[in-house]
């Protein structure tokens, strides 16, 4: 009894001491997870089904309205009237995104990048001349991300310019790739 009644002002006064930790906040750095769908433009477009890809981004932000993005992306898109035929694109990019906190809850962004792409195309859609190349990309970026604690969800549409690369010969690899999807992160 007399050992409890000793500890009994300092689990008190610990108690009283304790504040909760404010939720992280979009200046925090943080992983989000992407997903949606893509399709190519120009001949490529011609060529390729609607796709999907899947991407995670560590993310941090460098100054109040700017932020930086470094992430990978991978798609799928399959080849028009050609069964089992599939291309598939591993990207790694970084990109630069400017926007505000509206109402600490609410970020609207654009962004710009650069990266580079792997495209690798089945053997069905190599039957097809879409060959393995690597590409570079300029992203161009716009999105509005949704925090609540230190959980964001966002959407976004990228327009993604293919530099390089010699995917299928003539004029039957000119094309750029749109993305607009989903996301869901975290900050800590």
């Amino acid at each position: 009894m007399a050992a409890l009644g000793w500890t009994a002002p300092s689990l008190a006064r610990s108690g009283a001491d304790t504040h909760p930790q404010p939720a992280p906040g979009f200046d925090s750095r943080g992983i989000t997870i992407r997903s949606g769908l893509s399709v190519y433009t120009g001949h490529l477009g011609d060529t390729l089904d609607l796709g999907t890809f899947l991407g995670v981004d560590a993310e941090t932000q460098v100054l109040p309205l700017l932020g930086l993005q470094l992430g990978y992306e991978g798609s799928v898109n399959g080849v028009k009237d050609a069964h089992q035929a599939r291309l598939w694109r591993h990207n790694l990019a970084a990109m630069a995104t400017v926007g505000p906190t509206l109402g600490g809850q609410w970020k609207p962004f654009l962004g710009a990048g650069i990266g580079a792409s792997y495209l690798d195309g089945t053997p069905p859609a190599n039957q097809r001349q879409l060959d393995t190349t690597f590409v570079a990309e300029v992203p161009l970026s716009a999105g509005l991300d949704y925090r609540y604690h230190g959980v964001t969800a966002g959407a976004r549409a990228t327009y993604r310019l293919l530099i390089g690369g010699d995917l299928a010969p003539g004029d039957a690899g000119d094309g750029d790739l749109v993305t607009v999807g989903l996301s869901l992160g975290a900050r800590f």
